[in-house]
């Protein structure tokens, strides 16, 4: 006997026709879930990829310019490495606040997941404990310390802020003594120099910061209302 053909599939739509979409919903939930906290820890490994790429870079050239520091060539591959490691140093550091700033807004996404799962039944919430009151810009769960600013220059993009500003600020002391200025003179404007830039990345940092918890906070008063209604 011959086989009977087997039936034409359903098409997308009407798949989505006949659909159990609670059942779905909760399923692409869970997936959602997943793949954020999948982003989380690609924006984790991308910033230690490149902090070790500008450190490695950096240790190498100090290690490079200790075989020539007392032959003729010093000041010239001074001249030549100092630029490229301070460009390396800021594309470096805008990658990681961009990363970090990737990293809060997939928690924030799951924050609001977490949410949900806190609504589903009486009492679910003590599960799916949230954050309650003004938080640093960089944290969205509760860890017993009390919000502060300062906490950002423990980042590892405030690390490389701060030694790419040094780095830059002994270029600035080299070039200002090149120029004629004495000694202590030269270490002033290096100090001075290497202070207002870690400031400047410091404040770039909190501003980047602010700016996404603000836009967090006004997507939880969004979700608050909905479920309010």
């Amino acid at each position: 006997m011959s086989e009977e053909p087997d039936p034409p599939l359903p098409t997308a739509s009407e798949s989505v026709a006949h659909l159990d979409r609670p059942s779905a919903f909760f399923n692409a939930l869970m997936t959602e879930h997943f793949v954020l906290e999948s982003a989380r820890s690609i924006t984790v490994s991308e910033s230690s990829s490149r902090s070790s790429l500008y450190l490695t870079t950096l240790s190498s050239s100090l290690v490079a310019f200790g075989f020539l520091a007392h032959t003729p060539f010093a000041l010239g591959f001074l001249g030549a490495i100092i630029p490229v490691i301070v460009l390396l140093g800021v594309f470096t550091y805008e990658r990681l606040v961009e990363t970090a700033l990737e990293d809060v807004a997939a928690l924030a996404a799951m924050q609001r997941i977490r949410r949900y799962y806190g609504r589903l039944l009486p009492e679910a919430d003590t599960y799916f404990t949230m954050p309650h009151g003004r938080h640093a810009s960089n944290e969205l769960l509760d860890i017993g310390r009390a919000p502060s600013w300062y906490r950002l220059l423990f980042t590892m993009s405030s690390a490389v802020a701060v030694v790419n500003s040094i780095v830059a600020g002994a270029g600035i002391a080299i070039l200002v003594d090149q120029l004629g200025a004495d000694d202590p003179a030269s270490i002033v404007w290096g100090v001075v120099a290497s202070a207002v830039l870690a400031v400047v990345h410091l404040a770039y940092q909190v501003r980047a910061y602010a700016s996404a918890h603000e836009l967090i906070a006004r997507s939880e008063a969004l979700d608050d209302r909905a479920a309010q209604r």
